[in-house]
């Protein structure tokens, strides 16, 4: 998240928020060299802990699943044929901790387990403000969902008129980016898997400052009906 969304975490924190990061994979697979395999979930927890400290970011607003990275899928849903997904356990952390806004990678092929959190996003976040699930928690619904990009674009556009996909950003200043960046460099055990994203982070600076672009996702938006009602008045004339 501090790739694709770190200006947002440090501007939350600054307007007073609180936000929480939910790290869903363990990370065992982020190793560079076979004598890191067997320490590489503790090594990353514990940069994790210094990379998010970095940006004022509290230990206990941090939150683990372990699940085993290249494999989140199927956790998407609620039950699996043996155990629980994490369906119910992040109804009742929206709900416990009240969130209003939901934040998530792209789900555009960017890597297999961000789309899977963007389907947590758009799927189970929602669920949260449904009265289903009684014992999980009082309903409460977010108020808004944006994706943002690590690796890529945003889904392809539809057209050269429709090449700007992202509708939000915020332009940030050089300390603001080298303060991301101290805490990227925080992931020493993801040195070589990061310096290509660390370089790309360039394409970002403009003559204003550094760009960070999100995509507002519009959940269970409802038809509009008058389009059709206007095709149906037409079809009558004819």
């Amino acid at each position: 998240m501090i790739l694709g969304a770190g200006y947002l975490l440090m501007a939350t924190l600054e307007q007073g928020g609180i936000p929480l990061v939910f790290i869903f994979c363990s990370g065992d697979a982020g190793y560079s060299s076979e004598e890191d395999k067997n320490s590489i979930v503790r090594k990353r927890k514990k940069e994790t802990k210094k990379a998010y400290g970095n940006l004022g970011i509290c230990e206990e607003n941090i939150f683990y699943s372990d699940i085993p990275d290249f494999s989140l899928s199927p956790y998407v849903n609620r039950n699996l044929p043996k155990g629980k997904g994490l369906f119910e356990e992040q109804v009742k952390h929206f709900r416990e901790e009240k969130v209003s806004r939901v934040v998530f990678s792209s789900g555009f092929y960017e890597h297999w387990d961000h789309t899977a959190v963007y389907h947590m996003g758009i799927y189970t976040s929602p669920q949260a403000g449904d009265p289903v699930l009684a014992d999980l928690g009082a309903p409460y619904g977010p108020r808004s969902y944006y994706v943002y990009s690590v690796w890529g674009d945003f889904e392809p556009a539809k057209s050269e008129e429709n090449a700007i996909r992202a509708d939000k950003g915020i332009l940030a200043n050089k300390d603001s980016e080298d303060r991301i960046r101290e805490a990227v460099q925080a992931f020493s055990s993801q040195e070589k898997i990061f310096k290509t994203i660390v370089d790309y982070r360039e394409k970002r600076k403009s003559d204003s400052g550094y760009l960070e672009l999100y995509k507002t996702i519009q959940v269970r938006e409802q038809i509009d009906f008058k389009a059709y009602f206007d095709l149906l008045s037409e079809c009558k004339k004819d």
